[in-house]
């Protein structure tokens, strides 16, 4: 477990990786409570770091950053490229939050807030919770993972939340096909420890803002409403159609030529955006 009333970090801060103690300084300012983040240069994966911790007791905000992932998850069992020095890596703890199915919708709302708030690159919601450049390219990932409360075990449930923002990749580097930069999409990269700052503020604010508020914002900045979709379901089945809208748990509600079908869980290929 990583304790979180400490800093711990192997390396001093370069700049590829957060400075703890600037973030701390940014959170303070900003009236959020959660304490300062574990910054390392590599690890296997923020999200299992931050489950472990999680698991043992840390409370809701504890954030693991790494300037490396070597084990880095994605959706669904995907890896997540996270090369040496090439993307903003975090997980951070959520514990008891009421609705878990809601934080990825919630997470990626606060990537495009950080970007807003920063002065960043035109950003949009691809459901569930891919964050897109304005040129339909994904520049952020999601992967909200959940810890059951064990028997005889006095921590509460929780969950993580994984973000991954590709930060310094130049075109030939990308780490998938669709996949783009801040560098590319906004040319200018932001100092890591401001943008870390902004990411946990937004995502604390996502957290106590009231869901409908949520909810309205997701309608505005979500891409897939209004297109034309394909959507590859779990158990291997796909289906066609036009999103027409998220319902109130942010499910999306696809008109497939019969019937408004109501989908919870999938991967969505936009019908002109292929990511």
């Amino acid at each position: 477990m990583i304790d979180d009333g400490a800093y711990f970090s192997p390396v001093e801060p370069t700049v590829d990786l957060p400075n703890p103690v600037v973030v701390e300084g940014i959170l303070r300012a900003r009236g959020c409570p959660w304490p300062r983040p574990h910054v390392v240069t590599t690890t296997g994966s923020t999200n299992a770091d931050a489950l472990e911790s999680l698991t043992s007791g840390a409370d809701t905000g504890l954030c693991v950053v790494a300037g490396e992932q070597t084990a880095g998850r994605g959706r669904r069992g995907r890896s997540w490229v996270s090369d040496p020095g090439a993307g903003l890596w975090s997980s951070t703890v959520v514990r008891d939050y009421p609705q878990p199915a809601r934080l990825p919708l919630l997470a990626s709302l606060a990537v495009v807030d950080a970007a807003i708030q920063i002065g960043g690159p035109v950003v949009h919601v691809k459901w569930p919770n891919d964050v897109l450049a304005d040129d339909g390219r994904k520049l952020a990932g999601i992967l909200v993972e959940s810890a059951a409360r064990e028997p005889g075990v006095e921590s509460a449930a929780g969950a993580v939340v994984g973000i991954g923002i590709n930060m310094d990749h130049a075109e030939e580097s990308l780490p998938a096909p669709g996949a783009t930069s801040w560098r590319i999409a906004h040319s200018i990269v932001p100092d890591r420890s401001t943008l870390l700052a902004e990411l946990l503020v937004a995502l604390n604010n996502r957290l106590t803002t009231e869901w409908s508020r949520s909810l309205a914002d997701y309608r505005r900045c979500c891409r897939t409403l209004g297109t034309g979709v394909e959507i590859d379901l779990p158990g291997g089945n796909r289906i066609e159609g036009r999103a027409l809208d998220v319902d109130d748990e942010g499910h999306l509600i696809v008109d497939d030529g019969e019937s408004a079908r109501t989908i919870v869980a999938g991967d969505v290929v936009h019908a002109t955006i292929r990511t």
